[in-house]
Protein backbone atom coordinates (compact mmCIF):
# COMPACT_ATOMS: atom_id res chain seq x y z
CA UNK A 1 0.00 0.00 0.00
CA UNK A 2 1.13 3.47 -0.92
CA UNK A 3 0.98 6.09 1.83
CA UNK A 4 1.18 10.02 0.67
CA UNK A 5 0.66 13.13 2.20
CA UNK A 6 -2.53 14.38 2.62
CA UNK A 7 -4.18 17.39 1.36
CA UNK A 8 -5.33 18.40 5.07
CA UNK A 9 -1.84 18.48 5.78
CA UNK A 10 -0.50 20.56 3.28
CA UNK A 11 -3.73 22.79 3.45
CA UNK A 12 -2.44 23.15 7.46
CA UNK A 13 0.84 24.05 6.65
CA UNK A 14 -0.17 26.79 4.07
CA UNK A 15 -2.21 28.29 6.79
CA UNK A 16 0.38 28.64 8.74
CA UNK A 17 2.73 30.18 6.68
CA UNK A 18 0.28 32.88 5.94
CA UNK A 19 -0.74 33.35 9.80
CA UNK A 20 2.94 33.93 10.21
CA UNK A 21 3.19 36.21 7.47
CA UNK A 22 0.07 38.26 8.83
CA UNK A 23 1.12 37.92 12.35
CA UNK A 24 4.80 39.48 11.00
CA UNK A 25 2.69 42.23 9.59
CA UNK A 26 1.09 43.33 12.77
CA UNK A 27 3.95 43.44 15.11
CA UNK A 28 6.08 45.78 11.77
CA UNK A 29 3.00 47.80 12.14
CA UNK A 30 3.00 47.95 16.59
CA UNK A 31 5.97 48.71 15.88
CA UNK A 32 5.58 52.10 13.26
CA UNK A 33 2.76 52.91 15.29
CA UNK A 34 4.87 52.81 18.54
CA UNK A 35 7.64 54.89 16.38
CA UNK A 36 5.15 57.71 15.20
CA UNK A 37 3.46 58.12 18.68
CA UNK A 38 7.09 57.71 20.89
CA UNK A 39 9.62 58.10 18.41
CA UNK A 40 12.52 58.33 21.63
CA UNK A 41 11.19 54.99 22.86
CA UNK A 42 10.51 53.05 19.73
CA UNK A 43 13.70 54.45 17.52
CA UNK A 44 14.84 53.46 14.20
CA UNK A 45 17.04 51.43 15.13
CA UNK A 46 14.17 48.84 16.99
CA UNK A 47 12.20 49.55 13.91
CA UNK A 48 14.10 48.64 11.19
CA UNK A 49 15.88 46.13 13.35
CA UNK A 50 12.29 44.34 13.56
CA UNK A 51 11.28 45.08 10.27
CA UNK A 52 14.34 42.87 8.31
CA UNK A 53 13.94 40.03 10.66
CA UNK A 54 10.38 39.89 10.08
CA UNK A 55 11.11 40.00 6.64
CA UNK A 56 14.15 37.70 7.09
CA UNK A 57 12.33 35.46 9.22
CA UNK A 58 9.44 34.79 6.23
CA UNK A 59 11.44 34.63 3.15
CA UNK A 60 13.28 31.74 5.05
CA UNK A 61 9.67 30.20 6.19
CA UNK A 62 8.31 31.18 2.66
CA UNK A 63 11.63 29.32 0.51
CA UNK A 64 11.77 26.05 2.92
CA UNK A 65 7.65 25.53 2.64
CA UNK A 66 8.35 26.09 -1.38
CA UNK A 67 11.56 23.53 -0.89
CA UNK A 68 8.78 20.97 0.95
CA UNK A 69 6.07 21.38 -1.52
CA UNK A 70 8.68 20.34 -4.24
CA UNK A 71 10.34 17.17 -2.33
CA UNK A 72 6.74 15.85 -1.81
CA UNK A 73 5.53 16.50 -4.81
CA UNK A 74 6.27 12.88 -5.73
CA UNK A 75 7.16 11.35 -2.61
CA UNK A 76 5.55 7.98 -0.80
CA UNK A 77 6.03 5.49 1.37
CA UNK A 78 5.86 1.48 0.43
CA UNK A 79 5.92 -1.69 2.76
CA UNK A 80 7.02 -4.50 1.29
CA UNK A 81 7.18 -7.53 3.74
CA UNK A 82 9.90 -6.14 6.27
CA UNK A 83 11.25 -3.29 4.26
CA UNK A 84 9.86 0.42 4.15
CA UNK A 85 10.16 1.93 0.70
CA UNK A 86 10.73 5.55 0.96
CA UNK A 87 10.12 7.09 -2.68
CA UNK A 88 11.27 10.49 -3.13
CA UNK A 89 12.18 12.04 -7.07
CA UNK A 90 11.87 8.45 -8.48
CA UNK A 91 14.71 7.57 -5.96
CA UNK A 92 13.72 4.43 -3.58
CA UNK A 93 15.39 4.37 0.10
CA UNK A 94 15.23 1.41 1.50
CA UNK A 95 14.65 0.74 5.59
CA UNK A 96 14.63 -2.60 6.77
CA UNK A 97 12.33 -2.83 10.07
CA UNK A 98 15.03 -5.01 12.20
CA UNK A 99 16.81 -1.58 11.87
CA UNK A 100 14.26 -0.06 14.06
CA UNK A 101 14.42 -0.24 17.39
CA UNK A 102 11.60 1.87 19.04
CA UNK A 103 8.79 2.96 17.54
CA UNK A 104 6.57 5.78 19.16
CA UNK A 105 2.90 7.19 18.29
CA UNK A 106 2.64 10.87 19.70
CA UNK A 107 -0.86 11.45 20.25
CA UNK A 108 -2.48 15.21 21.60
CA UNK A 109 -5.93 14.63 22.79
CA UNK A 110 -5.98 10.88 21.70
CA UNK A 111 -5.31 11.92 18.28
CA UNK A 112 -2.53 10.52 16.36
CA UNK A 113 -0.17 13.85 15.75
CA UNK A 114 3.49 11.59 14.46
CA UNK A 115 5.19 8.27 14.86
CA UNK A 116 8.55 8.27 15.75
CA UNK A 117 11.18 5.73 14.64
CA UNK A 118 14.49 5.15 15.99
CA UNK A 119 16.79 3.24 14.72
CA UNK A 120 19.92 1.06 15.91
CA UNK A 121 22.07 3.94 14.86
CA UNK A 122 20.90 6.00 16.56
CA UNK A 123 19.13 8.40 13.99
CA UNK A 124 15.57 9.16 14.08
CA UNK A 125 13.00 9.03 11.05
CA UNK A 126 9.58 11.23 12.18
CA UNK A 127 6.44 10.41 10.23
CA UNK A 128 4.05 13.04 9.93
CA UNK A 129 1.56 14.31 7.61
CA UNK A 130 0.31 10.89 5.85
CA UNK A 131 -3.13 10.29 4.71
CA UNK A 132 -4.10 7.16 6.99
CA UNK A 133 -1.46 7.48 9.25
CA UNK A 134 -2.50 5.43 11.75
CA UNK A 135 -2.49 2.97 9.82
CA UNK A 136 0.86 3.35 8.37
CA UNK A 137 2.11 2.73 11.89
CA UNK A 138 0.48 -0.09 12.72
CA UNK A 139 1.57 -1.56 9.12
CA UNK A 140 4.85 -1.15 10.26
CA UNK A 141 4.30 -1.87 14.35
CA UNK A 142 3.30 -5.26 13.43
CA UNK A 143 7.03 -6.37 11.73
CA UNK A 144 8.38 -5.30 14.96
CA UNK A 145 8.47 -6.59 18.44
CA UNK A 146 5.69 -5.62 20.38
CA UNK A 147 8.15 -4.31 23.57
CA UNK A 148 9.59 -1.90 20.77
CA UNK A 149 6.15 0.00 20.36
CA UNK A 150 4.62 2.80 22.93
CA UNK A 151 1.59 4.27 22.11
CA UNK A 152 -0.08 2.26 19.80
CA UNK A 153 -3.50 2.24 21.41
CA UNK A 154 -5.02 5.42 21.74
Amino acid sequence: MNYTVSETSLQIRKKNILLGAFFSLLLVAAIVTGHMQYPKTYDDVLLWSVAAFVVLGNLINYYRYNRYLRLIRDHRIEIDGDNVLFWTNGERSVLDVKEITMLTFYRRKGELQHIQLKLKSNRGIRLEGYGELEQLGRTIADRIPKEQVIGREP
